[in-house]
């Protein structure tokens, strides 16, 4: 009886630390949000008409869309969502909004398998250093990029106008930008130039025609991913599927929808190569 007690214990140790072992495996993926969400963010500071197009094209792209603001990110409620997408807009407001607390919820919700695309002020908002107009601005960003977003690029367009600009390829081979053309037209309205540091792991996919610097990259961050690009790509100059007037005068000799249901897809891991 006593050896058949010892042996029971035994068992009850053995289940305990394989019950245990299992708990420290890494965790399941944890944004399964279904059907897959795009939570946009729209609050203080962002560019409507960015907001506005960004819905439109991701609806387009197939994925239901929730409008959030800094309270929903706080409030730690990401997880419901697949990818989180910041407009364009300021960057500066941004970063008062969702307060250190919020940016923890972002860096975290992306660290364990979300993914983030950054448009403009998105872009700005996603670097670890950020400078509008020569000077650094006095703000805690969001970091996810190592390396400083500059502009607004005044050779493209002084502030406060905007035009079209010509983005380069750079890197034919990238899942998103593979099949891509040479070379596109995109509104650019005081985006930065992406200047990443010396030992920052990421892809640049793309470069201002002027200066050739990075216009939009890509890179790895935790078990997620992050687009950032410094035009307006999701703003269609020639079409009215945007839902939004802005710069309708002009003419972007083709969509950029295209380009960003492959970065979508490249984020989510989902139809593409890594």
């Amino acid at each position: 009886m006593v050896r058949r007690n010892g042996m029971n214990i035994t068992m009850a140790l053995l289940l305990v630390l394989f019950l245990a072992s299992c708990s420290q495996a890494e965790p399941a993926r944890r944004h399964t949000a279904t059907p897959e969400t795009v939570a946009l963010y729209s609050d203080e500071g962002c560019w409507s008409e960015s907001v506005q197009a960004a819905e439109r094209m991701f609806q387009w792209m197939g994925y239901t869309v929730t409008l959030v603001n800094a309270d929903y990110i706080k409030n730690g409620r990401l997880d419901n969502s697949n990818i989180l997408c910041v407009p364009g807009g300021d960057m500066y407001q941004y970063a008062q909004s969702l307060s250190p607390e919020g940016m923890e919820n972002i860096r975290g919700f992306i660290r364990n398998g979300g993914g983030y695309i950054g448009i403009c002020g998105g872009a700005y908002f996603a670097s670890e250093k950020v400078i509008w107009q020569g000077d650094q601005l006095p703000m805690t960003s969001l970091r996810l990029f190592s390396g400083t977003a500059e502009g607004p690029r005044n050779e493209i367009a002084p502030c406060p106008d905007y035009a079209m600009c010509k983005v380069n390829t750079v890197a034919p081979a990238h899942p998103i930008t593979q099949s891509e053309p040479d070379s596109a037209w995109m509104l650019y309205y005081w985006g930065p130039m992406l200047v990443p540091n010396e030992d920052a792991n990421i892809v640049i996919l793309g470069e201002y025609d002027s200066g050739n610097q990075a216009a939009m990259l890509a890179l790895d961050y935790g078990r997620g991913r992050v687009f950032l690009i410094g035009t307006h790509p999701e703003i269609e100059e020639d079409s009215e599927r945007d839902g939004a007037e802005f710069a309708d005068e002009l003419d972007d000799q083709g969509s950029d929808w295209d380009l960003m249901k492959k970065a979508v897809l490249w984020c989510l891991r989902r139809g593409v190569a890594d």
